[in-house]
């Protein structure tokens, strides 16, 4: 933070980091040199960070360094693997033996575990040259979910152990820990099973999961239907993410304001309220309650021509439409001679004498 308080501009620009990227890679491809590669770096961090401390361009120099460096251990190793197998060629071509490497059990040279280089990872060099400011509530919602994740396993197991644990279908509780979208469909349909859910095993890391092998019974269809899973997912989400209480708050009512200006068309809704829990859970620097984020999603499922409205249920058309069949009985049922269906016919199917649900000949009542 400088003095004012405002936060310091990313160290190194997006053209920056194109240009350093772009000498790693023709280092790379051996058309520059390694000093040429270093120079080209150079130049792109001092050109970008004209306002950066001498500390910060090291950071960021050391970054692309130890890009090039690993370039070069690669080829080594390479050499050396080609160097190894000349040689074993040679032994074998000269009927010698000599004593190789020791052999694991399978039969293949013992190696060491290659070590992960983090700082390779293409996202991280952006993060590290480039971060985005996040929200102090998001900032511990992804710390809290890299706890969670580092071993998902523990957690879930700690999680089944707990006191005051909501009731919330199993199958359910790794996409909270997750911080990814809940099925509201099967919290829904879980909430009012009293049947024992089907198991199936799933690997998620290194370890195996039981989730649900079945569709939900039941699926969120009205406004009342919502506010049920919502609920409980509510109830689940702050038993793992207390500091999210205003958030989750904040975008009930977002959405209950929907259901109020599209009394009918509650499936809309419902699609949005997936969509927008969907991208949040995917894009990780969005909370629930940053609607401006959401606007294209609006336009979306809200709008009768948006994208996510092509396909509009059959229900909520007939139940716009208005009941245009007449209120006479039909004389050609009651005589027994009409083909149509009660659903298809323009008069009703009922007794022209008593309005009951049989013909006139079958009318016990008097004229």
């Amino acid at each position: 933070m400088s003095e004012n308080g405002d936060q310091h501009e990313p160290s190194v620009q997006d053209e920056g980091v194109t240009d350093c990227l772009k000498a790693v890679e023709n280092y790379r491809g051996s058309h520059i040199s390694k000093w040429d590669a270093i120079s080209q770096i150079t130049t792109a961090i001092r050109s970008s960070t004209a306002s950066t401390d001498d500390e910060q361009r090291a950071s960021a120099g050391g970054t692309y360094l130890a890009m090039l460096d690993e370039h070069d251990n690669l080829l080594a190793r390479a050499s050396n693997r080609g160097q190894q197998g000349g040689d074993q060629y040679e032994d074998s071509a000269c009927g010698e033996t000599k004593s190789k490497r020791p052999r694991s059990q399978s039969g293949s040279p013992e190696s060491k575990r290659h070590k992960i280089d983090e700082t390779l990872y293409a996202w991280k060099v952006r993060e590290e040259i480039n971060p985005l400011a996040l929200s102090a509530n998001l900032e511990q919602t992804r710390t809290m979910v890299r706890n969670y994740t580092a071993d998902l396993k523990h957690a879930l197991w700690s999680l089944q152990s707990a006191e005051s644990l909501p009731a919330f279908p199993k199958s359910e509780w790794n996409h909270v820990l997750s911080g990814t979208a809940v099925n509201l469909d099967a919290v829904f349909s879980g909430l009012f099973s009293s049947l024992t859910e089907d198991k199936v095993s799933t690997s998620i890391g290194d370890f195996d999961l039981s989730v649900s092998g079945s569709k939900p019974s039941k699926t969120v269809q009205s406004h009342g239907d919502w506010t049920i899973a919502w609920n409980a997912t509510s109830a689940a989400i702050l038993c793992t993410f207390l500091h999210r209480a205003y958030e989750l708050q904040c975008y009930s009512e977002y959405v209950l304001q929907f259901f109020g200006a599209f009394p009918v068309s509650h499936s809309k809704v419902i699609n949005l309220d997936k969509a927008i829990r969907r991208y949040t859970g995917e894009v990780k620097n969005i909370e629930l309650s940053d609607f401006g984020r959401f606007r294209h999603l609006e336009a979306r499922y809200l709008q009768d021509d948006g994208a996510g409205n092509r396909s509009s249920s059959s229900k909520e058309k007939e139940a716009a439409k208005p009941d245009r069949r007449s209120t006479e009985a039909c004389h050609q049922w009651n005589s027994g001679i009409c083909n149509r269906r009660a659903s298809e016919c323009r008069y009703r199917h009922l007794c022209s004498n008593c309005r009951g649900k049989h013909p006139r000949s079958e009318c016990s009542k008097k004229d």
